[in-house]
């Protein structure tokens, strides 16, 4: 069995919650990741949940299709974003630096995978190919 991939992603901004220049931006931006039929076909084990109004995806794939389709996802290749906050009536713009190795997560001690809200990664079988939905308040 190929390695399997661990990434989380979160729609809320780009740049800081998924990666620009990437296809994983075209898959958050078109919710490829909430497409069950979609996550099915490629062989994805998703676990999916809204946390406050933006969309988390707990994301078990293998390696061979990391590398068809996010292989910069591997390395420590980084890319800049830009923040815009307002303060006191003042825009200030905020340049910020990110890798895309940032989105990937590791086994622990255990064998788990544990995101940054806290959900465990599915398993990756074919059991649990396609999209597992969560509740946040679990």
């Amino acid at each position: 069995m190929n390695n399997i991939i661990y990434i989380e992603l979160n729609n809320w901004f780009s740049g800081r919650d998924y990666p620009i220049n990437s296809n994983l931006t075209r898959f958050v931006e078109l919710h490829k990741f909430s497409d069950n039929e979609w996550c099915k076909e490629n062989k994805l084990c998703v676990l999916c949940g809204n946390i406050d109004m933006s969309v988390n995806w707990c994301i078990s794939a293998p390696q061979d299709w990391v590398i068809n389709n996010c292989p910069e996802i591997l390395t420590d290749e980084k890319y800049k974003y830009k923040v815009l906050m307002y303060y006191k009536e003042q825009e200030i713009v905020e340049e910020k630096e990110k890798a895309y190795s940032d989105f990937v997560k590791h086994e622990d001690e255990y064998g788990d995978v544990t995101g940054k809200f806290g959900w465990k990664f599915l398993k990756y079988t074919p059991n649990n190919f396609g999209v597992t939905y969560t509740d946040e308040e679990e």
